[in-house]
């Protein structure tokens, strides 16, 4: 059973038309190839907006899908075909933003956290982390909650629900940086076996002189294939964690 309300209009007047920070970015080279296609075979699809005054206390109508194809037809001074939709929360405004992408080209971690930091402010945690550190944000977010959940994080920072719980992170997330800096370009499996590591040793880290070891085993690490022989060395030799 549908629900949701919906309205639909035609928009000519390009500047009642608002775009959400919270959205993509729009990419000219997207434009382009919808130009193309309205010029082949017309307008196959309305673009999807909202009118709410909850974002800036001022009733605006909001692009929720579809600013390519806007943009598009505003660059060919056609008018734009729209669905209205109502929304009745920001979260409600989210969840279907997030659904609605997905039905074409999926969000990735990053849009969520886009789109999430408005409201949430542990999301803006993430997303200033992601800025300031060249690590995945999966990573990033198993540090902020001091645990190796990867499945479960990547779950909850899509349905808003990430917390960071972790007091230690901000300190955390710069020291694994400095690891990250150290081993470079090894394996995406070495470095989530860095992490696991990283996030296991506890009280007992000695930043420094994990570096060190870095340093001294670098090597012998990179030349071990088997993803669990590298866990073990990782523990053992360069965060002295002896247990399996």
């Amino acid at each position: 059973m549908i629900t949701t309300k919906m309205k639909i209009k035609e928009i000519s007047d390009y500047s009642k038309l608002s775009v959400l920070s919270m959205n993509r970015c729009i990419d000219s080279k997207h434009v382009q190839k919808m130009i193309k296609s309205i010029r082949k075979m017309g307008i196959i699809r309305p673009v999807v907006i909202t009118t709410t005054s909850i974002f800036e206390g001022l009733l605006k109508t909001y692009i929720i899908d579809g600013q390519h194809l806007a943009t598009a037809l505003e660059r060919e001074n056609l008018p734009i075909p729209c669905i209205e939709i109502e929304i009745t929360s920001e979260e409600d405004l989210i969840e279907k933003m997030a659904y609605l992408n997905n039905s074409s080209k999926s969000w990735d971690l990053m849009n969520y956290i886009n789109a999430w930091k408005m409201i949430r402010p542990d999301y803006m945690k993430l997303f200033k982390w992601k800025n300031m550190y060249d690590i995945e944000v999966s990573m990033l977010a198993a540090i902020g909650i001091n645990s190796y959940t990867m499945k479960s994080n990547t779950q909850t920072i899509k349905t808003g629900d990430f917390v960071i719980t972790n007091p230690n992170a901000e300190l955390m997330c710069k020291q694994f940086n400095d690891i990250f800096i150290k081993i470079g370009t090894a394996d995406r499996y070495i470095k989530f076996n860095f992490l696991h590591a990283f996030l296991q040793v506890g009280s007992s880290y000695d930043h420094e002189k994990v570096l060190a070891n870095i340093d001294k085993h670098m090597k012998s690490i990179r030349l071990i294939s088997d993803s669990t022989e590298t866990g073990n060395y990782i523990r053992k030799q360069i965060f002295g964690i002896n247990k399996k």
